[in-house]
Order: C-alpha cells, then structure tokens, then sequence
C-alpha cells in the first residue's frame, strides 16, 4: 500500500542484488538502498530521452539498469535511432537484464556478423538492414504504440523534407527500423508510402519533444560526444592515428585501404557530414534536460557492435554518478522512501 505525502510509505521488497556480465569491480556493482516509488508519489510527470549512437546506444541498457534499481521509472520515453530500439524493448516490458542478455548475443565478431546482410546493389546503402528488421521483430513481435507499457516516441528523418517526423502509433518495429536508417550504411526505410533515414539526423537527443509533450523532468541519456568536447576527440584521433602508423605502417595502410569506416573514407566522410548538423541540434538540447547522464567515451565507435558488454557497463558507471541528481530531480529521496 502506498501512501499520500506526509503518509507512511508501504514497505515493498527490493530487487535482488545480481551479479552483471562485465566483471565484480567496486565501481559498477550497486545495490539500491530504495524502494521502488510510483512518480505520482512526487507529482512530477518524468520522460526519458535516449539519443542515437549505432553501437554506442547500448549504453542505455546500462543507464536503465540503474534506473530501475532507484525505482525511477518514465512516464514518457523518446528515442532517437538506437536510443529508439532500446525505448521500445524497455516500453515493451523488458527489464534491463533481459536487454543486456539481448546485446550480449551479439558479442565478438561473429555476433555482430549476425547483423550483417550486405547489399547486392550498394548504391543507397552498403547493408540491407533485413536482419537488423527480423531481429527486432523476433522481440517486438507485432505490437503497436498503443500496447506498450510506457508511452514512446520515435524519430525519423524524412528523406523529402529533411524534418524530423515522430512516429506515435501503428507497428512499433516499422517505426524503429525507420529510425535506424543510418545513410550510407542501411538502405532508407519505407513506411506508410514514405521513406525515411535516421531519425538522429535531425534529433540527436529528444529532450525538447518530450518538454512539448508535458514532461516535468526530463532525464538525458547521451553516447554522444558534446561539441565542446569535440576539438578534444579531434586531437586525440589525430595522435592515436599519427602513433598507429609510424609502430604499424603496414596495418595502417591495409586499414586505409581495406576499412571502409577507417579516417578519411566515404563512410566516414559521410558520418562527419552528419555530425555537423548534428552538434547544435544535440547542444541545445542537452541544455534543456533536467539531468543529463554523459554515457560517451573517446574510445568508442559506432560499429562497434561486437562489444556489448562495454558499453553497457559504461552507461551503467555513467548513470551510477548522477545518483544524487537522479534522486533530487525525480523527489525519490529518504523522507519518503524508506531504507532496507
């Protein structure tokens, strides 16, 4: 039973305390000395805004894994390409260990070989993106909008208009894959008569969405290196690449010639392309958010699907330091959750 404010709270059992995947270090492991508290407890409607990323977005898993420990769970969530397909598993009813479980089937290169499906005919995109759709199918099934446990909504960027587009309703997998459309690398999504490529071209992170939609608090999980971090990153490639190639000047020229992701090739030509619109559109968004969980890191890449379990450990870490804030900003806080 729980209580109005001033009122006792209800004594509810804590989530048992498990072991993660990724290793016993002191820094990541966490046991939640909070109860689970429903938000009308603190009268502030919360969303969730989880931005795009390919690879990296799986450090939203992470994120949600501490979420679910303090007992904060969304009224609204917004997803932004891969932040969108972890939206709607959670949305679905996944718990965050059932999504690292999911993420883990893709570890090391023959996992992540289960993503791939090269187009025959790579003229709009090097991968087909069939088996990124049948995977997400296999765990969405044919649920729409309105079945899911939590409100989302998705991005997608019209490949006409160039706006974003928010898909609220009809099949929820459709929806998502229109938002994973990354350009060059998946081939452009139809829906409903339309097409569309990643929605986070034009929303990187949808904070201000869920503000129009009457979210109170808006929590901000981002993989994404901020722009005034990004002369940073810069430098540090360059000398990363610089050290490569004078200790392995063989492997740094088969790297450039044989990598279609390495520095300099249209892949990745085209992604920094992307990044140019991106970079203002994420910083003024991720001013807006109430709190913001920085889940990136220098030493990740986008492809980098064949390591789930460090991202996932890295948003977790990320989201383990905001505690305090998490805590204020959602009200969860020891007058009026009791301890174990």
């Amino acid at each position: 039973m729980i209580m109005r404010k001033n009122e006792i709270v209800a004594e509810t059992p804590l989530p048992a305390e498990r072991a993660t995947s990724y290793g016993d270090s002191s820094d990541t492991r966490f046991r939640s000395p909070f109860r689970t508290v429903p938000n009308e407890l603190s009268g502030k409607r919360i969303g969730l805004a989880l931005s795009c990323g390919g690879a990296k977005g799986l450090a939203h898993v992470g994120v949600i894994q501490t979420l679910e420990e303090l007992g904060i769970r969304p009224d609204l969530i917004a997803g932004s390409s891969m932040g969108a397909y972890v939206a709607a598993l959670w949305a679905k009813g996944n718990d965050a260990e059932s999504m690292e479980a999911m993420a883990l089937e893709h570890s090391g290169l023959c996992g992540a070989f289960k993503l791939v499906d090269p187009s025959p005919w790579p003229i709009r995109g090097l991968l087909r993106g069939k088996r990124m759709e049948r995977g997400l199918r296999k765990r969405l099934g044919g649920i729409t909008f309105d079945e899911l446990e939590i409100p989302i909504v998705v991005s997608g960027t019209h490949m006409d208009s160039l706006e974003a587009n928010w898909f609220d309703s009809g099949d929820v997998a459709s929806a998502v894959r229109a938002s994973c459309s990354l350009p060059g690398i998946f081939t452009p999504a139809k829906r409903d008569g339309e097409r569309y490529v990643d929605g986070g071209i034009a929303v990187p992170l949808p904070v201000e969405k869920l503000k129009e939609m009457g979210a109170e608090v808006v929590i901000a999980s981002n993989v994404l290196v901020p722009p005034h971090r990004r002369s940073e990153l810069a430098e540090r490639q360059k000398l990363l690449r610089a050290r490569f190639a004078k200790r392995h000047p063989i492997l740094s020229f088969l790297n450039r010639t044989c990598n279609p992701f390495a520095f300099g090739n249209a892949p990745h030509v085209l992604d920094r392309c992307v990044q140019v619109g991106q970079a203002r559109e994420l910083a003024r968004n991720l001013e807006r958010a109430d709190v913001v969980i920085d889940a990136y890191s220098f030493r990740s890449r986008w492809y980098e699907f064949h390591k789930p379990e460090r991202f996932v450990a890295l948003g977790r870490k990320a989201a383990l330091k905001r505690t305090p804030a998490l805590l204020a900003a959602t009200e969860t806080n020891a007058k009026t959750i009791r301890k174990s």
